[in-house]
């Protein structure tokens, strides 16, 4: 029976998948593209599609349909396996099949509601005042339909009769945050969403997990302005990003983000050419969005009003990255309320400034010297806590020495000082004083050489054992290769969790963290397969296990000169201690193994 991996690749053409991000054209008996990983001008972006492998000869880049799928859409693996699966009509087994179930119907749910929503802007009753208002803040057509914006109408019961029609239950509507259950009465259940312009948060798939509802021109303005979904099996507010879907090839492409406060703000910089923009969707930054924003790059800019609760989100979202070990920048324009108003007067203007942005340890360290008097003992002090406390949360212990050094600077006292206030205002060690016990440098970088080759040849046996189940079966229960195994725990994951199955690469990888998995697909692809400019050779099982057996030889060699690099070290010691005993057993064993070497 095939795992569901081996069944999604049995019945996904890699061609097909690949050739929805990007143009492939024939070439042979591959398929060529410029590369969507990294920028080139040459397509040197492979898919061999009788492999069913893609490769990269620019960045190096390649695997299969899952890794394909994980690297373009910045998934995990699990992620990629639903995505695959539901292309490929694979049924997945649940841990909890209600539960799945249960966030399949929801999911169900909140896109046939987008699409009454939708229906009802375009040709509802209220079409014209919400049109009218979008058109007046700067909206598109065009961008009304990329983000799917939609109206709901006035009434109590307008989303759940259409669902109840069809065929959705009213728990099923309750569990997409849809309506809310007064719990008695023969009308217990009403639209939560009622004369409101629809805003549907989606994820980074494109699926409706939920909305962000404004309040309707000429609506009742005593309700609250915006209001969100509450929290359901889909929608999770501290990991939801406005516009993520709609921006996510735009911040790898640009390695960048633009983090907004509003929808609107999102849908604005869009038009003005900044497709890299999401929004936090009606709540302060979290480690999950920010965790979700780090698949696609590192780089955060911030554009938050300047008003007093702007600048407090900006301050704690730059904490926040920090800790995360991103690099946050703010975009400052004094003159604008947000993002939207200057997009919508001067589009130009809101690119330069976002090109123009500040690390945001300048911007806020330039904030606290404006703010108080740095010539004076009281505007030190509160310059150095200020600006100490926000050093005290970079993670990078160079970053956090150099703010540190030009905080000294500025307040013209010792960089000690500093490094005092910010150890105080965290209660916890300064990681800036390491002190660690110093190592023979020659030892150091003899031991670094050799773990680093014999390091290097453990890899090509491990790939080399997964692009051959047959060799793998061969040598378990082999001696060298679990005294091998003692020293690495990628080889030692591949022997004792390899044997406890029928061997399969697919079902192995399937089983592993992010991490693990990535290095053994790389060692897996570098062992299977021979890639040149104009083909893609895979080797035969003759090649593998000769490679193999040359493998295991130098790594027997590694070994001995890893022992003679020890032998000698052990002769140093024994020259110093004068114990010729000791030294008289090293010169003979040194001197039988190099002749072995040689």
């Amino acid at each position: 029976m095939n795992s569901p991996v081996e069944d999604i690749k049995s019945r996904l053409n890699i061609v097909d998948v690949v050739g929805e991000y990007v143009r492939l054209a024939k070439a042979g008996a591959n398929w060529k593209a410029c590369c969507p990983f990294h920028h080139e001008k040459s397509p040197s972006f492979m898919v061999n599609e009788e492999k069913q492998i893609y490769h990269c000869f620019g960045c190096n880049k390649g695997g299969d349909v899952f890794s394909f799928v994980m690297e373009i859409e910045s998934l995990e693996f699990k992620e990629a396996l639903k995505v695959l699966a539901e292309k490929a009509g694979v049924q997945l087994k649940s841990f909890n099949p209600k539960a799945q179930e249960g966030k399949n119907k929801v999911l169900e749910a909140l896109e046939l509601a987008t699409k009454f929503y939708e229906k009802q802007l375009w040709d509802g009753l209220g079409k014209e005042k919400i049109l009218k208002y979008l058109s007046e803040r700067g909206i598109s057509t065009d961008s009304i339909r990329e983000f799917r914006l939609g109206y709901a109408p006035e009434g109590w019961s307008n989303v759940f009769n259409f669902l109840l029609e069809k065929g959705f239950s009213p728990e099923d509507i309750l569990g997409a945050g849809l309506i809310i259950d007064k719990g008695i009465g023969a009308n217990r259940y009403y639209d939560r969403f009622r004369d409101r312009i629809m805003f549907p948060v989606q994820d980074s798939m494109g699926k409706v997990i939920g909305y962000s509802a404004r309040v309707a021109p000429g609506g009742d303005e005593s309700q609250a302005k915006y209001i969100n979904t509450p929290e359901t099996g889909a929608y999770h507010k501290s990991k939801a990003l406005y516009g993520i879907f709609q921006a996510k090839q735009e911040i790898k492409s640009k390695n960048f983000v633009l983090l907004v406060e509003g929808n609107l703000d999102v849908i604005a910089s869009h038009q003005a050419g900044i497709k890299n923009t999401v929004a936090v969707s009606g709540t302060a930054l979290t480690s999950e969005q920010l965790d979700i924003l780090k698949r696609y790059t590192e780089n955060i800019k911030m554009f938050f009003d300047m008003d007093n609760a702007g600048q407090t989100a900006a301050r704690r979202s730059t904490e926040l990255c920090f800790e995360k070990g991103l690099a946050p920048s703010i975009v400052g324009l004094e003159d604008a309320k947000d993002a939207a108003e200057i997009a919508q007067n001067d589009p130009q203007k809101l690119v330069e400034a976002v090109a123009n942005s500040l690390a945001a340890m300048e911007y806020f360290l330039r904030g606290a010297v404006k703010k108080y008097d740095r010539h004076s003992a009281e505007g030190k002090r509160a310059i150095a806590k200020e600006a100490g406390d926000m050093i005290g949360h970079i993670e990078s212990k160079i970053e956090k020495m150099h703010w540190a050094s030009k905080l000294a600077q500025e307040l013209d006292v010792e960089e000690n000082v500093i490094l005092d206030v910010i150890k105080s205002a965290h209660q916890k060690e300064n990681p800036l004083r390491v002190q660690s016990k110093p190592q023979d440098a020659e030892s150091k970088d003899r031991d670094a050489k050799f773990t680093k080759r014999s390091q290097l040849i453990r890899e090509k046996l491990t790939g080399l054992l997964l692009a051959d189940g047959k060799l793998w079966e061969s040598v378990l229960g082999s001696g060298e290769l679990e005294e091998m195994a003692a020293s690495d725990e990628i080889l030692k994951f591949v022997l004792r969790e390899g044997s406890t199955v029928r061997f399969s690469y697919d079902d192995l990888v399937a089983r592993v963290g992010e991490g693990t998995r990535k290095r053994l697909q790389k060692m897996y692809f570098e062992a299977k397969f021979k890639f040149d400019q104009n083909d893609v050779e895979e080797f035969d099982p003759t090649q593998i296990k000769e490679m193999f057996e040359n493998y295991l030889v130098e790594y027997r060699k590694e070994l001995q000169k890893e022992r003679l690099g020890s032998i000698i070290r052990d002769i140093k010691k024994a020259e110093q201690s004068g114990d010729k005993e000791s030294l008289l057993l090293l010169m003979n064993e040194f001197s039988k193994l190099s002749r072995e070497v040689k």
